[in-house]
């Protein structure tokens, strides 16, 4: 309880050293005074050691790393940064998952499963730390200076620097833990996966899990949007699973040009025996469906179809193993970026490691797989992470 609230009680306060009671106006105007030079003594001092911390950022010195709590790292005695073995494994593990197709959520769950404890110290892990792992240029060794800062010396409430103050970037300022290439993999992976929910309208990139394994991966070439896995409910076709846009929700279908398409006619619900005469007359007097412009709302594809897709284009691929790991070997050496040369290296590994395959694989396929595309005319093209496209 402070001075002001003890005066809205009555209860008078007095500082002898300064004989300065409360409850007189005399004691409120010289309790103001000496508190705004407390502050302005505070807000100066604040100040002095901020303009110190900045000299010291433009000057690159490791010693101001503001290090905090951070998985992997320690500072030693003299204020240099030292790994911490131990949870070095961590963090490179983390990576590795990121890009062996792992979504955040089921890093964590395995993480969590394993009793694997957090920079907090928690076996609880908050999908936000692993995304400040992932993204954290101090695990490659280099350092942003003044990401954050205090917006009010009195308060010390610290908020994201979004320009308001210049930051510094520091390379090479301390040992990585994880390659810089990889690092740089990781960055583009994370862009990839935005760019790709933007470009096909879901908000969520790891919507798959081995129970479905294409789920959001599915893909209309006509429109954009994701396939979605349903179950007929047709009478005669009750259970059968297939792939469908998922614009059929808002009846967003979008025309297929130069194509037509005639609907199946609704199914009789009548009970009459399939011999009554008045059966018969029902479904010779019905009136069927007119063809008309066919949209990509229109295209099922088989549920088992897309997962044999996926393996033939992969088998396809094994078959002109020669060709294509050439191919995959070169990229990996003169690849356009980090990310393209670390995708076509993994998959001339794999063919190697691998080779066929009989049935669907769901950990290849996070490894390997970037999507499936629809086509208008209802083929599937399997599109890999290294940007092969094979048509099945």
């Amino acid at each position: 309880m402070n001075v002001r609230e003890l005066k809205a009680l009555g209860v008078d306060v007095n500082f002898e050293k300064e004989n300065i009671h409360t409850l007189t106006a005399e004691g409120e105007m010289l309790l103001s005074l000496i508190a705004a030079v407390a502050e302005n003594e505070s807000v100066t001092m604040s100040e002095n050691v901020q303009w110190g911390l900045r000299r010291k950022y433009e000057a690159g010195s490791v010693k101001s790393i503001p290090l905090g709590k951070c998985l992997g790292y320690r500072k030693d005695k003299h204020g240099n940064l030292d790994i911490v073995e131990e949870e070095a494994v961590i963090v490179r593990r983390i990576y590795q998952s990121f890009l062996d197709g792992m979504s955040i959520t089921e890093i964590a769950a395995d993480l969590e499963s394993e009793g694997i404890r957090s920079d907090q110290g928690n076996t609880v892990w908050s999908l936000s730390s692993i995304r400040k792992i992932l993204r954290n240029e101090l695990n490659k060794g280099d350092f942003l200076f003044q990401k954050t800062y205090n917006q009010d010396p009195l308060t010390k409430k610290r908020i994201k620097n979004r320009g308001e103050l210049p930051k510094y970037y520091l390379e090479g300022s301390h040992q990585g833990i994880v390659d810089p290439e990889i690092w740089a993999c990781v960055q583009q992976e994370i862009q990839k996966q935005e760019a790709y929910c933007k470009a096909h309208n879901i908000t969520r990139y790891h919507h798959h899990n081995e129970e479905n394994p294409l789920s959001s991966r599915i893909t209309c070439a006509t429109c954009g949007s994701t396939f979605m896995l349903l179950r007929s409910k047709r009478t005669g076709d009750e259970g059968r699973a297939y792939w469908r846009c998922s614009n059929f929700l808002g009846k967003r279908g979008k025309p297929i040009e130069g194509r037509t398409f005639t609907p199946l006619p609704r199914p009789l619900t009548s009970k009459v025996p399939e011999s009554s005469p008045r059966r018969y007359y029902r479904e010779k007097k019905r009136k069927l469906p007119s063809p008309r412009q066919m949209l990509c709302t229109d295209i099922q594809v088989p549920a088992k179809k897309a997962d044999k897709a996926f393996m033939r284009a992969w088998n396809l691929i094994i078959g002109h193993g020669l060709r294509y790991a050439a191919s995959y070997r070169e990229m990996a050496r003169d690849g356009k970026d980090e990310l393209t040369r670390y995708r076509a290296g993994e998959m001339a590994r794999l063919m190697e490691e691998r080779g066929r395959s009989k049935e669907f694989d769901y950990d290849l396929s996070l490894r390997v797989l970037d999507h499936i595309e629809v086509t208008a005319d209802g083929k599937l093209a399997v599109i890999f992470l290294t940007g092969t496209r094979v048509t099945v």
